[in-house]
């Protein structure tokens, strides 16, 4: 097919649109995102344009994305919207002109989401740009070349927690457990829901046969919730890290599967202040942790 509509033209945003989607492409290849500044760097530090205000970028930003829906209509299967890449630092999210894209992607574009809900789509969406395999298929049928090196990060070395796979007690349910779970689950104010929300469902079961301390549904919005009590040591922690991830990625499959937006988190309830390992590994892994002491410690 010839270049898509979206991104004919000599003006800056058309321009601009077919300069910056080969560093999207590589950055989709990577699994990297890339915020509005390192953009705007990329571009003057390789020649291709001058400095702009970086909320400027929000408008070839969506001239690709209407480009991908133009070649959605020929290649007859869903293209990721890569545009959604390009992320503000502070909120790590794309820009409010992307939440069409983002909208019309997951088919939901008849609902309002808070930030959370965002963050969780932007997440699974992120996740489907990772996977396409169709990026450089893309760049030859554009008539575009990939990025001949690769985007610059400025990278801060963080030390992280490496996943364990031990350490970790093999004993019944401990007392602590039991009840610091029960307590979590008949309040649910203690997570940041309304004192009007359901009561969370204590060792749910899903459809995977996997378990997890506590759900809490209301309505479409689900939160899943592990525990670990003032007993458990740093490798039962990193586990529980490991857990949420994995209860989040199935509430969001049960979602999906019953045709609702795939907004669902997981937390972790602990009940002391982790090493900064154990920190810098749950937010590398998006996984909020909530301190909150119950239980007395022995």
């Amino acid at each position: 097919m010839p270049l898509p509509d979206a991104l004919i033209g000599d003006r800056w945003t058309k321009y601009t649109a077919r300069t910056s989607l080969p560093l999207l492409v590589w950055c989709a290849k990577n699994g990297r995102t890339i915020t509005y500044s390192q953009l705007d760097k990329e571009i003057v530090d390789r020649g291709w344009g001058h400095h702009v205000m970086v909320v400027q970028y929000g408008y070839p930003a969506g001239a690709i994305g209407s480009a991908l829906i133009e070649t959605e209509e020929t290649w007859e299967h869903p293209i990721p919207p890569i545009n959604a890449l390009v992320i503000n630092k502070n909120t790590q999210l794309p820009g409010h002109g992307v939440d069409w894209y983002l909208e019309r992607y997951c088919n939901c574009t008849d609902r309002s989401f808070d930030i959370n809900d965002k963050r969780a789509i932007v997440d699974e969406i992120h996740a489907d740009i990772f996977a396409y395999e169709h990026w450089d298929e893309l760049l030859e049928e554009y008539g575009l070349k990939p990025i001949g090196n690769s985007v610059e990060y400025d990278d801060t070395e963080l030390e992280v927690s490496k996943p364990s796979r031990g350490g970790w007690s093999s004993e019944s349910e401990s007392e602590e457990h039991k009840n610091l779970k029960q307590f979590i689950a008949d309040n649910p104010q203690i997570l940041g829901l309304a004192n009007s929300s359901n009561k969370g469902i204590t060792e749910y079961l899903f459809p995977s046969a996997d378990k997890a301390d506590i759900v809490f549904k209301n309505d479409s919005k689900y939160l899943g919730v592990e525990i670990k009590s003032i007993i458990s040591n740093d490798e039962d922690i990193n586990r529980g890290i490991f857990q949420c991830v994995k209860y989040q990625s199935l509430l969001r499959a049960e979602q999906k599967a019953l045709m609702i937006p795939p907004t669902a988190r997981a937390v972790l309830i602990v009940e002391r202040n982790l090493p900064l390992t154990l920190q810098n590994l749950a937010d590398t892994l998006g996984i909020k942790i909530i301190v909150y002491q119950f239980n007395k410690s022995r």
